[in-house]
């Protein structure tokens, strides 16, 4: 899922891209009551007519499911933010607990969509600039890179003087 926020001069931008979450919190809280609910009816049902190792099954296929929930609502919080200025290009991807940071000057940085050959493989989006190179966009689809790389890309070109002739 990719935001963009600018400035009404156009003298700053954001670019905020985070994994597509299609439940919320409560939604996920819902879902998981209403199986383990479900779960549990006809795990009972089953112990009552003496099949009673369905419900340990069934406990541990919840407990499981817990977790399920746990690591991709933990992965949904990940994010990269895109911080264009007048002075800077500021990266910053938030993985679990880990915060990283890059720092570029926006007249020199270089935005690079590269397409598969063959169409087989997903787009890679790179800033490049003095050497450094950092992806971007890695949870996006290839739509919402291609999206980013023009936002990006007229986001710098605002920033850059104006030509002469």
């Amino acid at each position: 899922m990719l935001t963009t926020e600018c400035d009404s001069g156009g003298r700053a931008c954001r670019f905020v891209a985070k994994p597509n979450s299609s439940l919320n919190g409560k939604g996920k809280v819902i879902f998981f009551a209403a199986v383990l609910l479900l779960s549990l009816v006809i795990a009972i049902r089953f112990w009552l007519l003496g099949a009673w190792m369905v419900l340990p099954m069934v406990l541990l296929e919840m407990v499981v499911l817990a977790t399920a929930f746990y690591l991709v609502d933990r992965a949904s919080r990940d994010s990269e933010t895109i911080d264009i200025t007048e002075n800077e290009l500021q990266v910053t991807k938030r993985c679990k607990s880990d915060i990283r940071e890059w720092h570029f000057q926006p007249y020199w940085v270089q935005v690079n969509l590269r397409k598969d050959r063959i169409n087989w493989y997903p787009t890679h989006l790179d800033l490049r600039s003095h050497g450094k190179s950092i992806e971007i966009g890695t949870c996006l689809t290839d739509e919402e890179r291609e999206e980013l790389s023009e936002g990006l890309k007229r986001g710098l070109e605002i920033l850059k003087p104006a030509k002469r002739i």
